[in-house]
């Protein structure tokens, strides 16, 4: 007959349970408080690229264009929309929480050329969310960064 032996310390005290929940949850408030952070970066820069896209293709559509028609980019209460004489060619709604600089504009596209226009080159659109900053500028040769 075998004989089994108690251990002594079978299980965990209750200090040692307290003390690996209060760790748990100290790790996860610091990895969501990060997470917040980075999802707010994500957000403005997100924002900057569809912008910096709008530009492009306004610039793209402008310089291709053997028709003379005319294309405009514009920002008003965070849409920007991109059009031709011949109607809307995009529109990107921005998310909360960006504020931009200038907060309104409307520029337009040399035909042939690409150029903008309504704005001194290099043009500067600076966007904002919370502590984070975007820049979108547009430069004299059409190049957007």
């Amino acid at each position: 007959m075998m004989v089994r032996l108690r251990s002594p310390q079978a299980g965990l005290t209750l200090i040692e349970i307290l003390l690996v929940t209060a760790l748990t949850v100290a790790i996860s408030a610091g990895g969501i408080a990060g997470l917040s952070q980075l999802q707010s970066v994500f957000k403005l820069r997100g924002a900057a690229d569809e912008i910096r896209a709008q530009l492009q293709l306004g610039r793209e559509l402008a310089s291709a264009n053997k028709d003379q028609e005319t294309y405009q980019i514009s920002l008003a209460s965070g849409i920007v929309v991109l059009r031709s004489n011949a109607g809307e060619i995009g529109r990107y709604l921005s998310p909360d929480g960006i504020t931009y600089s200038p907060s309104a504009f409307a520029w337009g596209f040399a035909p042939l050329s690409g150029l903008l226009t309504g704005c001194p080159l290099p043009c500067q659109l600076t966007l904002t969310a919370g502590e984070n900053t975007e820049l979108v500028i547009f430069q004299a040769n059409g190049i957007v960064n």
